[in-house]
């Protein structure tokens, strides 16, 4: 089957890379530097964070980290749009959604492994899901290499 030819898109195709690229940063701060408690969240809950138990900081930055796997595989299936957008390849369509579901779901079942969660069994089935998206979208993808040749 024949795919119709996409039009390339110069302006939205970089604006979304832009976004792509910037939700990928917060996603990789969330996921590595952001501290479980910050300076405002401290002041708006009025806590000592003297007074927390350690293992709830530790909890937190699970918390905030499985947001940054969500938040970083958005970037990066965002910036896989734009890139489509702007070179009118499906390749990068494909593989910015089979990376950045990888990314968001395999983040989610490790806090989910980490806090020995009660409904494991529901992450690992979403994330053999997003798996099996991503080697179906990469199979195509090496498919449609390999016929252009």
């Amino acid at each position: 089957m024949q795919t119709p030819e996409v039009r390339k898109d110069a302006l939205s195709g970089a604006i979304t890379c832009v976004l792509g690229v910037l939700t990928l940063g917060v996603g990789v701060y969330f996921l590595i530097l952001r501290p479980a408690l910050l300076p405002e969240d401290i002041r708006y809950t009025g806590i000592d964070p003297n007074t927390l138990p350690p293992a709830f900081v530790d909890w937190l930055g699970i918390v905030f980290s499985t947001w940054g796997g969500f938040i970083a595989g958005f970037g990066i299936t965002i910036l896989g749009i734009g890139v489509f957008m702007l070179s009118g390849r499906a390749v990068w369509l494909y593989l910015g959604i089979a990376v950045g579901v990888l990314v968001a779901f395999g983040r989610f079942l490790l806090s989910n492994i980490m806090i020995n969660s009660d409904s494991l069994w529901l992450i690992a089935a979403l994330f053999v899901l997003a798996l099996a998206l991503s080697i179906v979208l990469l199979v195509k993808t090496v498919r449609r290499r390999q016929r252009k040749r």
